[in-house]
């Protein structure tokens, strides 16, 4: 299925907003470091929040989470909780009054905060085997169950209050110490990261450990978060180059990851946290001034990471964690906050998806949130038991009128269950709406340590199938785990997600159904079966990967050695139109415009990289600058347009200019052209350029013949708008345009006949378009709420766009490039530090490419100058304030050492001309020539041989190919004799029937009358 069919991110809008200083919790003398580095700094429950107060280490303090402000220091409750300095402390998820603090002493108590007026009381105390508490968590699902890691990491303990004297649980690794650990949201697994590897586990299982894998190979700690239900983890950590980066994995093959992207190369340690609701994954790094946002999708089947739209903070954050979801301002669409600790304060970062009316409640934002209420005792989860917190919603009416929302069986006597269904997994439940029966539920599960059939509930929530895994089966508990422990997760057909019937509902029908079926006879009621079993939707299997991969989906922009920037860059004129590029490149010179009188075009010579020279040698235009070009057939030709409505080109010597020049060679006036904002040279024809001008509100195009130095034609763009970009088609017979009324039409080149039009971006803001074919054109632009997007758009049936594609929500206006040899877009926003590139024809999203400075703006070279044995497909200069950054993009390869002619094609002579200008202007078209990027030294991966692997393999095909040759060939033989000897039996044997067919029996002969006795 094409993608742009499939499902798109509610939350893929979702902008992150700083509260007002008169809504932060300030003047609070919190405390921004920690002696262990996995503490959060911050904890928050339904009322509360808790902090680390400064001056005494063993301090913590309790902030009323509606009371901010700067009094709220003055109404704050502290208290003594350990003698020690406090390293980690945790609410619990089902009573906002208890709360868990961690000690440099290895002590853990238990905390009864109470109300406002009542001083905390310390329910619970027990000491960790570690000299210190690095982190103190709570189950998700089992009340009164503890888990804790201490400073050497060596062993993860799992409690239970009751009974605080021993813990429980104990996973011990005898390698690399823990990082982290992480809860499955069902509370039956846990995961943990260290130094190089990523497990789950087991705990009440006999044979604990279930699976391994490699993860972040730096020696700062790592993190690991279970997204949820789901059967993938997400890890945040440093490689070993030190460069922070992020990790998704399945749970089921902790091989090889499914994605891992770097992110930046600072030092400081990610915080991630999850909101599972949502699927969004907020990274904090200790020290930055950004919260990073990552949408997660399709976590069932094909699970995708998307980056939103980073927020910026403008303060340095050392901790932060997530508000319940209980608290959030859900009439206002705010889906998630995040409370941050800075500097003498803790500062609320609201996260709200932007909607068109706030009236009503938006329930597609807002799902079913886990409540209050355990799902289990934390007893029965030690006896081998597993159960759902039971959700709530989050909609003011329903909660007003308090409407349970699931239904669950719990054993915690304080537990407000209406309804409970209870069946045993050895019995068929009623299949109704909500519930999908699979082939695992007729077996009985047996997760836990002592190896017993667990009851399994049905609740009338709809959660797809999970993974399942069985380290220890009743049928063989010696049996070390394996990947045959883990169930592919069986998919269930389409459901809807409205409210679910209530039990009793499906009983009634259930009760229908019988008897309707009693009162048909045999004969319907085998149709029925018949037509049901037809109609029934086959499983679909879990699809993993594409199906049409692209050659290049693992492309990388490799940044080259400083010693090939141009550093130093002083004086850059920004203050330019949003189709003005910043940088124009030859294959001997870069263009930048650069500030002071006279418009000035600072002139760069390719071969001189190094520090540049404090005053730039340029072109003087008179006025101000507004778009200048490069002549694609003459790289010492610039052409350059301004505020005086003069083009002028100029000829830059050969090893550069020693100083500014104001000497154009040729200067291109007429008298009714005015606001001259574009030029272009034409892409196929030497000595042509076009040119986009205002004319006093009536938009026109003229096309130039430079030989004659006189327009040739012109013509209106179709609008009395003005227009925003105009471009060449790749043949040069249609041009295309993009105007303030939102309308882009094509024109024929020669007569600006309006071949096409159609409406394009909603936004107002500049577009850029770019044509992919003769019949093909892209167009970056913006939609409704500044939200970046690429539409493609056939100029056959422009009734509307072919494929649309939404980037983000920001302002910066972008840049386009197409690589038609290997159909890659390449999208940048002026301001980012990301490419975008995708793969046109589909547009589907391929590698980004990062840098660590935002970017002006991007030139690319001709693909002539690519590194082809290094299997560089692009080559451009990144502009950034102060530098110019050369970039290659790679595609890894299996035998680089060969020329890969498969990527490599023949590719268009882009410096020298087809034709002239004479030729073009009397109606003759003809396409650039093209030429070969093989080089001399290296053989085409065509005509190699095949690699020793491979011919090993050929030659083992071919050995075995024969014996099976032989074989058959023994097996004819064999057959014909025995058929040969069966034939011979047959007729030998029907020879036998006919002899004693013509024997006549004894008693039937004659007897002659003479032998007669007498």
């Amino acid at each position: 299925m094409s993608r742009r069919f499939q499902h798109v991110n509610k939350y893929r809008n979702v902008v992150g907003r700083v509260e007002k200083k008169e809504q932060w919790y300030a003047d609070v003398p919190v405390t921004t470091t920690s002696s262990s580095d996995k503490a959060n700094l911050v904890q928050a429950s339904r009322t509360s929040l808790a902090v680390k107060w400064s001056g005494n280490g063993g301090s913590i303090g309790l902030l009323p989470l509606d009371k901010p402000g700067k009094t709220c220091a003055s109404e704050a409750r502290v208290f003594h909780a350990h003698g020690a300095p406090v390293t980690n402390w945790e609410f619990s998820p089902f009573h906002d009054d208890i709360l868990a603090t961690g000690a440099e002493d290895g002590m853990v108590k238990l905390w009864n905060v109470g109300s406002i007026q009542d001083d905390p009381t310390c329910l619970s105390t027990f000491s960790i085997p570690s000299r210190r508490v690095d982190v103190v968590s709570f189950h998700p699902t089992a009340d009164q169950i503890i888990t804790t890691l201490g400073n050497e990491g060596k062993k993860v303990c799992i409690w239970d209050t009751n009974k605080s004297d021993k813990a429980t649980f104990e996973i011990s690794t005898s390698k690399e110490p823990f990082h982290s650990f992480s809860w499955k949201s069902d509370g039956s697994l846990l995961s943990t990261s260290g130094k190089g590897f990523i497990t789950i586990w087991d705990p009440r299982a006999t044979e604990q450990q279930v699976l391994s894998g490699t993860g972040h190979e730096g020696i700062k700690g790592s993190r690991v978060v279970w997204l949820g239900e789901s059967n993938y983890l997400f890890t945040v950590g440093q490689s070993k180059f030190r460069s922070r980066e992020y990790g998704l994995w399945d749970a089921r093959n902790l091989t090889t990851p499914l994605k891992k992207a770097s992110l930046d190369q600072s030092t400081g340690i990610m915080l991630p946290l999850y909101d599972e609701d949502t699927e969004t994954m907020y990274l904090i790094g200790r020290g930055d001034a950004t919260i990073r946002s990552m949408q997660m999708s399709d976590l069932i089947t094909r699970p995708t990471v998307d980056e939103n739209m980073a927020c910026g903070t403008m303060a340095s954050v050392y901790g932060a964690t997530l508000v319940r979801k209980q608290s959030l301002h859900v009439m206002q669409a705010e889906i998630a906050r995040v409370l941050a600790v800075v500097e003498n304060a803790v500062m609320p970062v609201s996260f709200e998806v932007p909607r068109k009316q706030y009236l009503d409640f938006h329930a597609d934002l807002f799902p079913d949130t886990k409540g209050n209420v355990p799902g289990l005792m934390g007893s029965e989860w030690i006896g081998g038991e597993n159960k759902p917190v039971p959700k709530a919603s989050l909609d003011p009416a329903k909660v007003k009128q308090n409407i349970p929302v699931t239904t669950s069986t719990n054993g915690s006597s304080s537990a407000a269950i209406t309804k409970e269904t209870t069946t045993s997994t050895t019995q068929k439940p009623p299949a109704t709406n909500n519930t999908t029966i699979t082939q695992e539920e007729k077996a009985p599960i047996t997760t836990s340590a002592n190896n017993a059939p667990i009851t399994t509930t049905t609740t009338t929530t709809t959660t797809p199938s999970s993974v399942t895994i069985n380290p220890s089966s009743s049928n063989n508990t010696d049996k070390s785990p394996s990947n045959e422990h883990i169930k592919e997760p069986t998919p269930s057909p389409p459901q809807e997600k409205s409210s679910s019937s209530s039990p009793s509902e499906t009983a009634e029908v259930t009760k229908e159904e019988k008897s309707k079926e009693s009162a048909t006879g045999n004969d319907d009621q085998e149709k029925g079966e018949e037509e049901k079993a037809e109609t029934k939707p086959k499983k679909k299997l879990p699809h993993y990967g594409s199906a049409h991969a692209s050659a290049f989906k693992y492309i990388s922009g490799k940044l080259y050695h400083p010693s090939t920037h141009y550093d130093d860059l002083r004086g850059l004129s920004i203050d330019k139109s949003g189709n003005f590029d910043l940088i124009q490149a030859s294959t001997e010179f870069i263009g930048v415009p650069v500030s002071g009188a006279g418009g000035r075009v600072g002139i760069i010579p390719i071969n001189k990289p190094g520090r540049l020279s404090t005053h730039i040698p340029s072109v003087l235009c008179g006025s101000n600058v507004t778009n200048f070009k490069f002549n694609p057939f003459d790289p010492r030709v610039l052409a350059t347009v301004s505020d005086d409505n003069c083009i002028r080109l100029w000829k830059i010597p050969e090893n550069g200019l020693e100083e500014d020049t104001g000497e154009a060679f040729m200067t291109l006036k007429d008298a009714s052209m005015d606001k001259a904002s574009q030029i272009e040279f034409h892409p196929n024809a030497n000595h042509i350029l076009l040119s986009v001008s205002n004319d006093l509100g009536k938009p026109s195009i003229r096309v130039w013949d430079l030989d004659s130095q006189q327009v040739k034609f012109k013509y209106s763009t179709g609008s009395n708008q003005g227009v925003l970009y105009c471009a060449w088609s790749q043949d040069g017979k249609k041009v295309a345009t993009h105007s303030k009324d939102k309308q882009l039409r094509v024109l024929d080149a020669r007569t600006g006949e309006v071949l096409s039009q159609t409406k394009s971006h909603d936004g107002i803001r500049p577009s850029r378009i770019v044509w992919l074919s003769p019949t093909r054109i892209a167009s970056a632009g913006f939609g409704l709420g500044s939200m970046r997007e690429i539409l493609i758009f056939d100029i056959d049936a422009m009734t509307k766009p072919v494929l649309k594609k939404s980037i983000d929500v920001s302002p910066s206006v972008m840049s386009v490039y197409y690589d038609p040899d290997c159909d890659i877009l390449y999208v940048a926003g002026r301001g980012d530090r990301i490419i975008h590139t995708y793969a046109a024809k589909e547009l589907d999203p391929l590698a980004k490419i990062e840098g660590a400075t935002l970017q002006q703006g991007l030139v690319f070279l001709p693909k002539r100058l690519c590194h082809i044995k290094e299997t560089e497909i692009a080559r451009f200069y990144r502009l950034t304030p102060t530098s110019i950054e050369p970039y290659g993009v790679r595609v890894p390869r299996a035998r680089p050492e060969y020329f890969q002619d498969d990527i490599f094609i023949d590719t268009p002579d882009y410096e020298h001309p087809a034709q002239d200008a004479k030729s073009w202007f009397d109606g003759e078209d003809k396409p650039l020539d093209r030429i070969s990027l093989q080089p001399d030294d290296m053989m085409a991966l065509s005509d190699a041989p095949p690699p020793p692997q491979a011919a090993r393999s050929k030659a083992k095909f071919e050995m075995g190919k024969k014996m099976v040759s032989d074989e058959e060939r023994r097996q004819n033989l064999m057959s014909r004799m025995f058929s040969s000897a069966k034939r011979v039996d047959e007729e030998e044997e029907e020879k036998l029937k006919k002899d004693q067919a013509n024997q006549v029996k004894e008693e039937d002969k004659e007897v002659a009358d003479d032998e007669w006795d007498e």
